[in-house]
This record gives C-alpha cells, structure tokens and sequence, in this order.
C-alpha cells in the first residue's frame, strides 16, 4: 500500500521519509511515498534513501503528489547505492501542481560498484499556474568489477507546461568507470519540455555522458534535447 497524505489548509509542513539498508545474497528493496496538498504556503518534502550490499540486489522507489495552490514549496528525491554482482535500480519523482509562484524540485540519484548493473531514472511533472519554477536532476554513475558483463543507464526529465513566466531547468548526468572492461557499455537519455503558452517562459536542458572503458569495448551513448513552445 502506497502511503498517502493529504493536507487541505494553507501553511503546512508535510514530511515522508523512507530510509531503507541491508546486506545479504538476495536483496530486495522497495519505497514510495504519495501526497495531496490543497491550500497556500506549504511546504512539502519526499525522500527515498536505499543502501543495499548483495549477490543479486534489486531498489525501486518512487515519489508522487498533486500540490493545488500558491506558493508552494515541494521536493521530491530518491536516492540508491548498491553493492554486489548483479545490481537493478530504478527510480521516479512525479508531480501535478496547479497554482501560482510554486517551487518543486525533483532529483534522482543512483550509484552502483558490480558486475552487471542496470539503472533507470526519471522524473515527470505537470504544471498549470504563473511564475513557477521546475528543477529536474537525474544523476546516475556505474563502478564496474572485473566481470565482462555491460552495463546500462537510462534517464528523462519531462516538464509539461500550461501558463506563463514559468521557470524549468533539467539536467541528466551519467557516467560509467569500467577500467579494461571490453564489454558493450550503453547510456540513453531525454529530456522534454512542453507548453502551450508562449509568454516569458525561461527553460534550459543539458546532458552529461561520460564512460571509461577498454580499448575493445562498443560504447552507445544516445542524448535528446526537446523543447515545445506554442499551440501544437
């Protein structure tokens, strides 16, 4: 069941936590928190953090709220770390903010030394209001052992905008450290902005690849940037 809170007057403080570690052969770990706030002045925080150490280690979380109101303040944050052979970790932030002169900030990170590992992030927000501003950080990075197995990384940002003088910023980082690893290395991400209205908004994207591998090895590594302004 998915933890839900829900506030419905101006100037509250609203709070979910989920902090998770473990060590073991098989570990599963898996977070989500999920909040409604209606009203002015409040302030909102979701955070996820999972540590594990494993043979075979599998994270998953994820962030959701729907903020109605002005001035509103909301971050939303998920953080992985593993340790092990065989290393899965997705993560995602999603918001729906309907107001004006609200700040929400959404950040994803993962980190993963191992054999094979897998990594997917992303974040997702809807904004209908004036004067907001949107932040959207995906940051993942890959330490591989040995073993000649390949490693993926695959991450988005996607802002969907109705209104004007709205703020977005995203940014997608990932980076692989695979020494003399000859193995195929992938890297794939997209970031994309959509509005309607094409009165003072202020947007910017960027993405950051970066791998390190053995003289052999095939490296794919696929970036787009995409900004919609105007009726479609």
């Amino acid at each position: 069941m998915i933890p839900l809170a829900s506030a419905y007057h101006g100037g509250n403080s609203v709070s979910q936590s989920i902090d998770m570690s473990a060590s073991g052969g098989y570990v599963s770990q898996s977070a989500s928190n999920a909040a409604v706030v209606v009203g002015d002045n409040n302030n909102l925080n979701q955070k996820i953090s999972q540590s594990a150490s494993g043979n075979y280690v599998t994270q998953s979380a994820a962030n959701a709220a729907v903020v109605i109101g002005n001035s509103n303040t909301v971050g939303q944050s998920t953080s992985q770390s593993a340790n092990g052979n065989t290393i899965s970790q997705s993560a995602a932030n999603a918001v729906a903010v309907v107001g004006d002169l609200n700040t929400v900030n959404q950040r994803v990170s993962q980190s993963a030394t191992g054999n094979e590992i897998y990594q997917s992030g992303w974040n997702t927000a809807t904004i209908v209001g004036d004067g907001n501003i949107l932040t959207q950080q995906v940051m993942q990075t890959i330490n591989m052992l040995p073993a000649h197995v390949d490693p993926s990384q695959t991450m988005s940002n996607s802002a969907y905008i109705m209104g004007s003088y709205n703020t977005v910023d995203q940014g997608l980082y990932g980076t692989i450290l695979a020494g003399t690893n000859n193995a195929p290395m992938y890297q794939s991400g997209r970031n994309y902005i959509q509005t309607n209205d094409p009165t003072g908004n202020s947007y910017s994207q960027r993405i950051r690849f970066s791998v390190r591998a053995g003289p052999r090895a095939p490296v794919s590594q696929s970036g787009q940037n995409e900004i919609r302004i105007g009726p479609l």
